[in-house]
């Protein structure tokens, strides 16, 4: 007789499976069903190689994103050869290291004015020596108008703008390269021209001349008796110098002495001033006293004055006196 199959044992095995190849896909998606994304493309006119899908998508140095895919045309007319690359922008990490604000700063109309005010794309190399590249966005208020590609806007496009080495290799391409050798050919022909033209014998020979009558003027006899003589007039000022010192020294020690003696008479004119000034005070006793007398004197002069008056009104007044009016009884 068989046995009943356990259906519950089955039930189970069925759910712990789907429970596993769930928890599988979440670990091996990294939760990526979970992550709402943005795409972007852009479209650059340089080559691609070193950039690879899953390669970072970069704001100013943080990144945001992956790139998803590297095609060679999408949606763009035929004698167009720019290289399209669809990015992946995740919202969370904008949201993480940009903060909310910042997040929709890749919606279609924030998106729209920030390219209007330069956010442009560029590769950038990870290492020069791998070459390994990747995405950087960024802003740049001195980049060109924008270019877009799109026949059909079926995505958000953000324009490209080329890398500093790029720039670098557009500016040198653009040297006219032979016009710089054939000038330096001309100018090497002229100066060869120019040198060979000097008279070189005739320099030369100057040179030496000149040479000679400089050995000619220092070996002369002229000279050397100028220099012999040159030591006893300097031996001479020497010694007139040091008689000089001599006597100035003590023509300043009388001068010094002149002004001190001027110095103290100085300051006793000044005591003097200060005691006459201290006498003709309004306050002094010396002030008062030739007030009083100034005034005994004025006092005096009247009654001398009345006296003349007098005795020209009655002159026998010297002989006979005073005379006094007799009282009525």
């Amino acid at each position: 007789m068989s046995k009943k199959i356990n259906t519950a044992t089955i039930g189970l095995f069925i759910v712990t499976g789907l429970a596993l190849g769930v928890g599988a896909l979440l670990v091996f998606s990294s939760g990526r069903f979970f992550t709402h994304t943005r795409e972007l493309i852009v479209y650059f006119d340089e080559t691609l190689n070193g950039l690879n899908e899953g390669a970072p998508v970069k704001y100013r140095g943080v990144t945001i994103g992956k790139v998803k895919r590297v095609m060679i045309r999408f949606n763009q007319a035929k004698d167009d050869y720019a290289m399209p690359v669809l990015l992946e922008i995740q919202e969370d990490l904008l949201r993480a290291r940009l903060g909310h604000v910042e997040s929709e700063m890749f919606g279609d109309k924030v998106l729209q004015d920030r390219v209007q005010h330069g956010l442009r794309a560029s590769l950038q190399a990870e290492s020069l020596v791998t070459g390994v590249l990747y995405v950087e966005i960024r802003p740049n208020p001195q980049a060109p108008p924008p270019v877009f590609h799109q026949l059909v806007r079926e995505l958000p496009e953000l324009p490209s703008e080329p890398t500093q080495i790029q720039q670098l290799f557009n500016n040198l391409a653009t040297l006219n390269l032979k016009s710089i050798e054939e000038n330096l050919n001309n100018l090497l022909v002229k100066l060869d021209r120019t040198v060979d033209s000097l008279a070189m014998a005739q320099i030369n020979q100057g040179i030496t001349n000149l040479l000679r009558s400089l050995d000619r003027l220092v070996s002369s006899s002229d000279i050397t008796n100028a220099l012999a003589s040159l030591r006893p007039t300097l031996e001479e000022y020497r010694t007139l110098g040091e008689k000089l010192n001599q006597r100035v020294d003590p023509l300043a020690d009388s001068v010094t002495n002149s002004f001190a003696e001027a110095s103290r008479t100085l300051v006793e004119f000044r005591g003097a001033a200060e005691n006459l000034r201290s006498m003709l005070a309004p306050t002094s006793p010396m002030h008062n006293d030739l007030n009083n007398a100034l005034e005994q004197v004025a006092a005096a002069a009247q009654s001398l004055s009345s006296l003349v008056d007098f005795l020209k009104q009655h002159p026998n007044a010297i002989i006979t006196g005073r005379q006094f009016p007799k009282r009525q009884p």
